[in-house]
């Protein structure tokens, strides 16, 4: 039996949902109520260290890190493959789930507490248990200062670089030779886990009308459409998104608020003068 550990809204439980939707795959599972911090209680960190969700347990394995989980449920349940045969394809693949481990999963977590979850007290309660110190920091500055927070600027580069690209992988040039032969309809050729590791961010992104960010990009909102347009999205994102519409509701409500302010601060951030530093002598 495959048994998930998730949450509505967390962008990597919604990863590993996918897989399994896309998949087809039956599962039970609970949702693990962050904002009361079950993910700090002591029975789940005897099982999960770090304290964070998806968690899979199946055939008496427990497993965790959704891009770890997504592979594991590949090998074990082949059909149909959500990973490339070819060596080199399946590389590429993997550089792309390693970029959301490394980074861009900072950035969400800086974007939506600063843009939404600073105006709910209970989120600075979960913040209060974060395991991880590097984590908390971010969060911290981002909860107490909003988009004025010294993390804000860097992750919406980091999310204006990354449009980049996937628009890059889609045109099948890149970016870099590394990534080049990718599109014209997925990251890299075929449909795979390098697609799903990014859809959900893209739905936060979208969640918290950030959407200016690929709307001078076709390539990269055609490729959204069609994420969005496949019916395991619906079951494995939209549907459990819509059933925390309060929160959901919050980001769309504040990101507008702060819509104009933050494109501002992307079209600032793509000249390079706006983003140099020297150290001092």
């Amino acid at each position: 039996m495959l048994y998930l550990y998730h949450h509505h809204t967390s962008v990597c439980a919604a990863k590993t949902r996918l897989a399994l939707a896309e998949k087809g795959l039956k599962w039970e599972g609970e949702i693990i109520r962050l904002r009361e911090r079950d993910q700090h209680r002591p029975e789940y960190l005897a099982k999960n260290p770090f304290g964070l969700v998806p968690m899979l347990e199946h055939d008496g394995h427990t497993l965790v890190e959704s891009n770890v989980i997504n592979e594991y449920l590949d090998d074990v349940f082949p059909d149909p493959a959500l990973r490339p045969k070819e060596p080199h394809r399946l590389a590429q693949m993997r550089v792309w789930t390693r970029m959301t481990d490394e980074n861009i999963h900072a950035a969400a977590g800086v974007v939506t507490t600063a843009v939404a979850y600073r105006h709910v007290a209970s989120h600075g309660n979960q913040i209060a248990g974060a395991l991880d110190p590097y984590k908390q920091a971010r969060k911290i500055a981002s909860f107490e200062d909003g988009i004025d927070n010294i993390h804000f600027r860097t992750a919406m580069r980091r999310y204006d670089m990354l449009m980049d690209q996937i628009d890059a992988a889609l045109s099948g040039k890149g970016p870099g030779a590394a990534l080049a032969g990718g599109g014209p309809d997925w990251l890299v050729g075929d449909y795979s886990l390098a697609d799903i590791a990014l859809a959900p961010y893209m739905e936060r992104l979208n969640c918290c009308a950030m959407d200016f960010l690929w709307a001078d990009r076709p390539r990269v909102a055609a490729w959204y459409a069609r994420l969005k347009a496949r019916p395991a999205y619906k079951t494995a994102i939209l549907d459990w998104f819509d059933w925390d519409v309060t929160w959901t509701d919050l980001m769309r409500t504040e990101g507008e608020k702060v819509r104009d302010r933050v494109r501002s601060m992307v079209l600032e951030l793509r000249d390079p003068a706006s983003r140099a530093w020297s150290p001092t002598p």
